[in-house]
């Protein structure tokens, strides 16, 4: 049940900044057996959740990154193919799921998700059903297991498109950005299947950035980031990866994406 409240929310990004918020009333606050889920309401953002206290998304921006990642991958997929097979890592929030289901149901065969929290899907039908709206899709296959030992035992070249929807590349999710996960990826990949990442802070989180684009150079020929707004993460302004044995589309997405102009 919520409850009203005078606190404050803070996410305090590497010990240098922060990013902080009224909480004008709890919705869930627990520990899962992976991380700690906060839902709260503010009066600027709408219901927030936060995963071991960094925001994750709220009403106002979550579908600028879902956009941002959902879009950008479809787009790198000839837009004559049919019956396609996607894998999602991570996403428990359902916002990918949607995306893919309201944008390209008809060209779509299956979509395997594999997210590790239970509970993160859970608390999102409940408290973001309008994100979560597709995870009873017919077309979904959902596993609630670690996405590393999904995509070891999945057949080679299974997937058209993979996009990995994860939390920052620590804890359980830190081999997400290593060579041998990328390795998996591409076994996973069809000959030109596509992989798209969220690959975190251009200003912030430079290392990261750095790594993630120097593994992919070392397992695919063709790779390119770009950015798009997330008001909730550091900087206002997230990166995005691509890659493949060849990128059919490098441009940036439009800000009218985004926001109405």
């Amino acid at each position: 049940m919520s409850q009203s409240t005078d606190l404050w929310f803070q996410e305090i990004h590497q010990g240098k900044q922060s990013i902080a918020m009224k909480v004008s009333q709890v919705h869930l606050q627990k520990k899962s057996k992976y991380q700690e889920i906060f839902i709260f309401e503010n009066d600027n953002y709408g219901t927030v959740m936060a995963l071991d206290g960094a925001l994750m998304l709220s009403d106002v921006d979550e579908h600028m990154y879902h956009h941002a990642l959902c879009s950008y991958g479809m787009q790198n997929i000839d837009a004559a193919s049919e019956g396609l097979n996607i894998l999602v890592v991570g996403g428990g929030d359902g916002g990918i799921v949607r995306n893919l289901f309201q944008s390209y149901d008809s060209r779509i065969n299956k979509v395997t998700m594999v997210e590790i929290d239970e509970e993160v899907i859970q608390a999102s039908k409940e408290f973001f059903p309008q994100i979560a709206s597709e995870l009873n899709n017919p077309k979904l296959d959902l596993h609630c297991k670690d996405a590393i030992q999904f995509i070891d035992s999945c057949d080679s070249e299974s997937f058209d498109l993979i996009l990995c929807d994860s939390t920052d590349p620590e804890g359980f999710a830190a081999g997400l950005i290593e060579v041998d996960f990328y390795k998996k990826i591409q076994r996973a990949l069809k000959a030109d299947g596509i992989f798209c990442a969220q690959s975190g802070s251009p200003f912030f989180q430079k290392d990261e950035l750095k790594k993630t684009r120097e593994n992919l150079a070392k397992v695919f020929d063709d790779f390119h980031s770009y950015l798009a707004p997330m008001l909730v993460y550091p900087g206002a302004i997230w990166t995005y990866t691509a890659a493949a044995k060849k990128l059919i589309n490098k441009n940036n997405l439009d800000i009218s994406d985004f926001v109405q102009i």
